[in-house]
Parts: C-alpha cells; sequence; structure tokens
C-alpha cells in the first residue's frame, strides 16, 4: 500500500515539475529514493563446484553447470548461487531466474570466454534498437528479483584479440577481412528501426531482419537484464566488457551499489538503464572508455514508438574517471527522460571529457526534462562542464524533423579545475527546443573557452556562476566595456581623488589617466555622472587660486605633468580661471624641466638626475603639446612641437636594444648609476609598461601636433617602427604581452594587462586615425581579445575588474656625488637616497605585487575599449 501511495505521489509530480524555475526538489528526490524496492532472498547457499563446475573445465562445461545451478536455485525458491573464492570460472553466457542472487566471493573470478557459439541467442537491445542477439554475459528476461553481488570479479574477457576488433575499428585490433558491425549489420539494425521492421511476426515468431547472429558483430553486453522487476548489483568489480557494462532493459526497482566498472573498451559504457523506471546508483566506481552513465530510453522510430521514457533515477557518491562522460543522458534517449538526481561525486581525468552531457538530435524526439545535479567536485575533464547538444550525430541517416525538448536542467554547486568550456549549448535554428536550464552557485576555473551558445534557446539562466573567477552573465549591464569598466570603477571608489588605491586625496598621474579615460567614455556615451566624476577630481585638487594640493615645482617630476594633460581637456571643454592658473604652472616646470647634457632630453625627476625614463616621455610630451596647440601661439607652439619631435627621437635611439627592436626602460647619461651599462648607460630589460608608455607618447603626440605640421611624418614613422617590435613580441596564443617583454619564455614571466591595454589602444587608434594600416588592426583586436578573455573578470556585483596589472616598478635613484651635486642646485632642500632593490633586472620586475584595478591598465583599457568600439565592436561580440 505505501509502495502505491509513493508512485501515485511521483505521477501527481511529474506536471509540477515541468513548470517555473528549475530547481532542486529535494521532496521528490525523497519519494524516488523510498519509492525504490531493493530485492530480498531467501537464505540459501549454492556453491557452482557441488553442480559440476570446475576451475579445470572448458567454458562450456561451466555454462551448463552454472546454469543448473542458477535453474535449481529459482526452482526452490532462490537464495544464493555462489562462485566460491580462490578461484577463476571460464564461462559462456548465463541468465538469471526469479530469486536468484550470483554471489561472486571475493577473489573469486567469473571469466567470460570469446567462444561466440556460447552465447545464444535472446531478445535485447542494441544501442536502442530491439533486436535479437547474442546473449549478454549475464542476463535475464523477465525475471524478478535478481541479483550480482560479493567482492569477487567478473570479467568480460573483452580484448583487441577477443571481442573489441568487431568494433570495426584498427584501434581495438580490427583488421581487413575480420567481423565488424559496420560493414553490414549496425547499418541494417538502424534501417530496421527507420523501417518500423516489427520485433515478432503476425504468427509471434521472430522477424528475421532483427535476428543477429555471431558473424554480424554485435558485441553483447557485460550484464544485461530484459523486462525484470527487483535488481540488485552490489560490491562486485565488472572488468573487459565486450560491449556496455551494465544495461538494465525496460526494467524496474533497480539498485547499483559499490560496484567498480572497469572497461577501456569501445562504446565501454558503464552503466546504462534504457527505458528503466526507479534507478538507484550508488558509491560507485567507474574507469571506462565511454560515457560512466548513460540513460536511454530507445533510439529513434524504435524509441518513440516503445515510448517508454526512464526516470526516477538517483545518482549520488560516486568517482568517475575517464569516460565520454560522467552523467550522461542520450543519445538512445527518443522515449524521453525525467527526475535524473545526481550529487555528491567526484570526477576527475583528462580522458573524462564531459560532466553532465545531454545528446540528442532531430532524428530521436522524446522530451528530456526535470535533469538535477549539484555537489559535484571535478578536477580535470577534457570538453564541458554542462554540455547540451541537440546536434548530435548530425550526418546520421534517418528520418529528420522529430525534435527533441530538453527543458528544466538544473546543476548546482558543481566545481571543476579545468576544461575546454563551461557550459556548452547547441540548440537547434528551426525553433526553441532548449529552455528553463539554470546553472547557480557553481565554479568552473582553468577554463579555455568560457562558455558556448549556439541555436535558439528560451530562459537559460546563470545564478552565481563564475568561470575562471568571472561571474558569467547572459546578458551585461552595459553594452561597452568603456562604459563597464568606467561605472565599475566610480561604484569601487566613489570619491574620484581616492582612485588607485589611495588613503587620503593624491595628485597623481594615475589619477589623470584613469579620469582621461572616463572623459572620454563621457564625451562617447554621455552619462552626467561621469562628467561630475572628472570634475569632483579637479574641484578638489586645485583651489580657487590655482594652487595644486601637493605639487611641487622645485621636485621636477614629470610624473607630476601628466595629470595636466586631464586638467588641459577639461578646462577647454569647461573653463575655470584656477584651472588654467595650474596648467601654466605645470607648463613652467616643463619650461626650466632640468635635460642631459648632451641630448637636452628631460629628466625624469630631480632626485634621478641625468636619467631619461621612457615613462617620464609619457608624462611630459603630450601635455606640453596639447597645451601649446590650444593656448600659445603658433610660433611659440612650433618649438614645442620641435623639442617633443627631438626628444622622442633621440630617446627612441639611446634606449633601442638592437637585438630584440624594443626600447630599454631608462638609460643614464653619466653610466653611474648602479642599474646602467658602464658603456651604453642603459637599463638591463624592455619593461613592458615602459615601452607602452612610449608607445603612447608617439600617438598622443600626434593627436596634439598639427595636421600642417612640417614634421608629423617623423613622428608616425616612429610610430611604425616602434609598433613593428611590439607586434613581433605578442604573445601568439593570448595576444597579450609578458611583464618583461624581451624574456617571454623565462621562469617566472607572466602576461601583463597595463601594457596590454596600452599596446592595444595605440594600435587600435594608429589604425582608426589612418596613420597605420590593416595589419595593426588586426593585432590590436586581437590585443584587445586576449585582455577580454585573460584579464578582464566579472565580479560578484556585476562590475568588472581588471586583472593582472603589476601595481608599480622603476629604477632607483643614484646617490653619486654628480646626481647630488646637480639635484641641490635645483632644489636646495632636496635629498637623495639609493633604492638599489629597484636595479631593473629580470628578478625585480617579478618582484613587484600583481593586483587588480591599477589605474596605469584601468586608462587604457577604457581607451581601447573606445577604439574597438569604433570599429563595431561591443560586450556581445569580443569574446
Amino acid at each position: 500500500m505505501k509502495k502505491m501511495f509513493l508512485l501515485l505521489m511521483l505521477s501527481l509530480l511529474m506536471p509540477m515539475l515541468a513548470v517555473g524555475v528549475p530547481q532542486w526538489d529535494e521532496a521528490t528526490y525523497r519519494q524516488i529514493e523510498q519509492s525504490i524496492r531493493v530485492p530480498q532472498f531467501a537464505d540459501k547457499a549454492y556453491v557452482i563446484t557441488k553442480y559440476g563446475a570446475k576451475a579445470t573445465n572448458t567454458a562450456a562445461q561451466n555454462q551448463k553447470a552454472i546454469q543448473k545451478t542458477i535453474d535449481l536455485c529459482s526452482k526452490k525458491g532462490g537464495g544464493r548461487v555462489v562462485i566460491p573464492a580462490g578461484q577463476t570460472f571460464l564461462t559462456g553466457a548465463i541468465t538469471l531466474k526469479d530469486g536468484v542472487n550470483l554471489h561472486v566471493e571475493e577473489g573469486a573470478v567469473l571469466e567470460f570466454a570469446f567462444e561466440p557459439e556460447l552465447y545464444p541467442i535472446v531478445e535485447t537491445s542494441w544501442e536502442g534498437l530491439e533486436c535479437f542477439n547474442l546473449s549478454p554475459c549475464v542476463y535475464a528476461f523477465k525475471a524478478k528479483d535478481i541479483a550480482i553481488t560479493g567482492k569477487g570479479t567478473i570479467d568480460g574477457g573483452g580484448s583487441n584479440d577477443t571481442w573489441w576488433p568487431w568494433n570495426g575499428n584498427p584501434r581495438f585490433g580490427w583488421k581487413e577481412g575480420m567481423i565488424s558491425q559496420r560493414i553490414e549489420s549496425r547499418p541494417r539494425l538502424l534501417k530496421n528501426g527507420e523501417d518500423g521492421i516489427p520485433m515478432y511476426n503476425e504468427k509471434g515468431e521472430r522477424s528475421p531482419e532483427r535476428v543477429f547472429g555471431p558473424k554480424d558483430g554485435l558485441r553483447p553486453q557485460l550484464v544485461s537484464f530484459n523486462k525484470c522487476e527487483g535488481i540488485l548489483l552490489e560490491d562486485i568489480t565488472l572488468l573487459r566488457s565486450p560491449f556496455w557494462v551494465i544495461h538494465p532493459l525496460h526494467s524496474t526497482d533497480i539498485t547499483v551499489r559499490r560496484v567498480k566498472m572497469i572497461n577501456d573498451g569501445p562504446n565501454g559504457d558503464g552503466c546504462d538503464p534504457e527505458c528503466c523506471d526507479r534507478v538507484l546508483i550508488e558509491d560507485c566506481f567507474f574507469n571506462t572508455g565511454d560515457d560512466c552513465i548513460a540513460i536511454k530510453s530507445g533510439r529513434n522510430r524504435d524509441g518513440r514508438e516503445r515510448n517508454m521514457p526512464s526516470k526516477n533515477i538517483i545518482i549520488r557518491r560516486c568517482e568517475m574517471k575517464n569516460g565520454h562522460g560522467g552523467v550522461v543522458v542520450g543519445s538512445e534517449i527518443s522515449g524521453g527522460c525525467q527526475n535524473v538526481f545526481a550529487h555528491d561525486c567526484v570526477m576527475d581525468s583528462p580522458e573524462l571529457e564531459r560532466v553532465l552531457r545531454i545528446k540528442t538530435n532531430s532524428c530521436r524526439g522524446g522530451i528530456i526534462e526535470n535533469i538535477n545535479m549539484r555537489n559535484i567536485k571535478v578536477g580535470v575533464c577534457k570538453e564541458s562542464v554542462l554540455k547540451i547538444n541537440l546536434d548530435y550525430e548530425p550526418k546520421e541517416v534517418c528520418c529528420r524533423g522529430n525534435f527533441p525538448t530538453v527543458r528544466n536542467i538544473y546543476m548546482e554547486n558543481v566545481t571543476s579545475e579545468q576544461s575546454k568550456y563551461g557550459v556548452q549549448i547547441i540548440g537547434l535554428e528551426e525553433d526553441t527546443y532548449v529552455y528553463d536550464v539554470t546553472v547557480k552557485d557553481c565554479h568552473f576555473n582553468g577554463v579555455k573557452d568560457g562558455n558556448f551558445q549556439s541555436g535558439k534557446t528560451r530562459n537559460i539562466t546563470f545564478d552565481n556562476l563564475f568561470v575562471n573567477g568571472s561571474l558569467s552573465l547572459l546578458e551585461a549591464p552595459y553594452q561597452h566595456y568603456s562604459e563597464w569598466l568606467t561605472y565599475s570603477e566610480m561604484q569601487r571608489v566613489p570619491k574620484s581623488f581616492l582612485l588607485d588605491f589611495s588613503t587620503k586625496p593624491k595628485w597623481s598621474y594615475v589619477m589623470g589617466i584613469e579620469l582621461e579615460g572616463m572623459l572620454d567614455t563621457y564625451l562617447t556615451y554621455g552619462g552626467e555622472a561621469i562628467r561630475q566624476y572628472c570634475q569632483e577630481y579637479t574641484d578638489t585638487m586645485i583651489n580657487a587660486k590655482g594652487d595644486i594640493r601637493g605639487y611641487d615645482i622645485l621636485d621636477y617630476n614629470l610624473d607630476n605633468i601628466r595629470t595636466g594633460h586631464f586638467v588641459t581637456r577639461m578646462y577647454n571643454l569647461y573653463p575655470e580661471p584656477k584651472n588654467k592658473i595650474a596648467i601654466n604652472t605645470m607648463m613652467k616646470q616643463l619650461q626650466n624641466q632640468p635635460r642631459t647634457i648632451a641630448d637636452k632630453v628631460f629628466w625624469h625627476k630631480a632626485i634621478y638626475a641625468y636619467q631619461v625614463w621612457l615613462d617620464g616621455i609619457f608624462m611630459g610630451l603630450p601635455f606640453r603639446c596639447l597645451t601649446a596647440s590650444t593656448q600659445l601661439k603658433p610660433k611659440e607652439a612650433i618649438k614645442i612641437y620641435d623639442d617633443a619631435v627631438n626628444q622622442l627621437k633621440i630617446t627612441y635611439q639611446r634606449t633601442l636594444d638592437p637585438k630584440t627592436g624594443l626600447n630599454r626602460h631608462a638609460y643614464d647619461e653619466t653610466r653611474e648609476a648602479f642599474w646602467s651599462d658602464n658603456e651604453t648607460g642603459l637599463s638591463q630589460h624592455c619593461w613592458g609598461r615602459a615601452q607602452g608608455w612610449y608607445s603612447m607618447a608617439l600617438i598622443e603626440v600626434l593627436d596634439a601636433l598639427p595636421e600642417d605640421y612640417s614634421r608629423r611624418g617623423e613622428v608616425t614613422e616612429l610610430l611604425q617602427k616602434d609598433l613593428d617590435a611590439v607586434i613581433k613580441w605578442q604573445d601568439k596564443e593570448t595576444g597579450t604581452w609578458y611583464q618583461v617583454m624581451d624574456s617571454p619564455e623565462r621562469e617566472g614571466n607572466y602576461l601583463e594587462s597595463t601594457c596590454t591595454a596600452m599596446f592595444a589602444y595605440v594600435l587600435l587608434k594608429a589604425y582608426n586615425k589612418g596613420y597605420l594600416g590593416e595589419q595593426y588592426r588586426d593585432a590590436g583586436i586581437k590585443a584587445y581579445k586576449g585582455l577580454i578573455k585573460n584579464m578582464i573578470r566579472v565580479n560578484a556585483d556585476k562590475t568588472i575588474s581588471l586583472t593582472n596589472c603589476c601595481s608599480v616598478a622603476g629604477l632607483g635613484p643614484a646617490a653619486t656625488p654628480q646626481v647630488i651635486e646637480a639635484m641641490k642646485k635645483i632644489n636646495p632642500k632636496g635629498s637623495v637616497k639609493e633604492n638599489k632593490r629597484r636595479d631593473g633586472s629580470y628578478a625585480y620586475y617579478l618582484d613587484e605585487p600583481i593586483r587588480d584595478n591599477d589605474a596605469k591598465g584601468v586608462g587604457p583599457f577604457i581607451w581601447a575599449s573606445l577604439e574597438i568600439e569604433k570599429l563595431g565592436y561591443n560586450v556581445n561580440n569580443t569574446k
């Protein structure tokens, strides 16, 4: 009575499960769990050796003795048919009967011989198509209460010398002239299904078209019970199956517990319930050559006409190693599938291809619904954590137009450490056949290609799904990455004068760079909040008298000039007298900025006397040229332009490393700095961001130079040489660049985002401005996509972050007598303290901290976004 009640409850719950947002239904799970009847057996033992079985017998002799024992046990009310410990018994196919528990004791082996004549033709199913074929090694038909238990081993005898070559694949030992399922039998079986050939004719005789024998090569399963009630497999080890390992067919109340399935053969699925109801698979181990668990319900017309869904299935606490899929639904699933609950399993293998896999096509039809998975820990899987594929075997010859439906799929708390895709959904174009899919609270790391979706779908929900640490969103809050990162930063740092992790208002080039990127976003897309955020900085940092907070002209620090570029642009848009005074102060600094003796190039700072850094070229020259172009008379401006071009060209030549084509971080005119070469004055390496600073200096000076200025061509030529070298060092796989650009192969080096953002920006802008051609655009697009794929993270609050930013790097002051004397002349109150940690070595650049959202990368990323958006790219098409 209780059983009837539980079954009634399940039938009533079915329509309810098909409605609404998918979720784990604990009530239904418990109803299924309680409804599964585990068979009970009489406490009688029938040891096969007492009925003629011997370890020395032929397979035929043992087959006869074991079957005799089974028949007797069943006839006498059931019990255990015992395969005794310590012996191996070779046999042919055997058939279990009502009430029989085939008990294989620990240390015993029941091995099935490769003697096809010992496998009678029985009613079964092969790849979802009903047929009469060689008997499975252990078979049952219309039996009630049967089992295989014990800690012994059942060995199917499959190998490249026995059953497996029948697969027809040379990998498994097949050679020309051998039996193969591919030659005639499998195509005939498929055609039988399509043609609707019945299993029995009108006289009740077997239809000859559906009969297959040893010469047809359709390999038998290791264990298959057809139309049975009450099945238990417990503790047994199953090895080397000719075909699928466990295949319950048209059966109910099935328990598979603590079973080890190890099978590397072709089509070596572990456990494939087909058209079964009330199935429990728990605490099992799978190491298979195909799907670990594959739920099936018939193929194509055969399955549709049977109309027997597999349903009410629980899979828990299992371990999956190799296999095409951990938990699979399909592909022979034409009768449908309902109510699958998989949880608390562990999966890990480079050869495990998918975790939850649903595979079907437009030959199949059927409704697959209410498939649930949670609390799964995955190490490595080869392809996808979740794959739903409605275009499986697209070249299958069959009657098309039988569209399947996949709905109400739920995955929760699944973690994975490596895969190609996270969620992969392949729908159909004809209509929406995949819908109501939820992936919740999952973390997939080491994902090479993110998530993938094609075809029509509906109600796909990612709820707190993180891929490579980044929140997966099906719909982004902004259409453009420039806006998204701008607003993300505004959300993280409500006060613009506290950007870049500042704890108090700070005048710094990093604020200027980031805010200028935000300003350009506002000018492109609008957003009054952005404009106000930008103005807040100048309002806070420049007082009514034009004094700059924290600025000292006597430092002669080029870093303090860069924010002037932002101030000049703000002044040109929104004139305020105080900002004009501040601009004049910074122009005065550059007018008096100390220079190298030989080349007349700006020192980086007073305390860095005689040092020229690529950083400083960007900090000073674009501001000076921009301000000159808008606020000075033409003759005065030309002098500044000429000086800028000279400094750009001299610095390029002085820092050039002819072996790499790149530029070293800096040079010291005195050759006495502890980090410099005593012959060339050069630092040791090309640092990615320093090269980026120089590239941005070139493009921004070009922005400021008038179109009719006679020396623009020299800067364009320099830009091309610079970018030609940069492209040569672009990482071919990711499109990004290394922290130490000239040493990509050295241990510890890493792909760094701030320099990548800078190069992407310059490459794209050089094309958009018409300075350079398509190859530079293409390199820029590749770089930008590399940033999106590898260095942009979507956070839980739907903001985005730029990751892999080197927070800071530089070269130390040199406290030589010459430097100290020169600095004192400029600033008598100043002092020089050496910092020998900043020696420009490879180890030094790698020792500096890495962080997210460094302003030195955020600004260039916003600029790069604005440039690529001019080419029609947005959040949806830059993956």
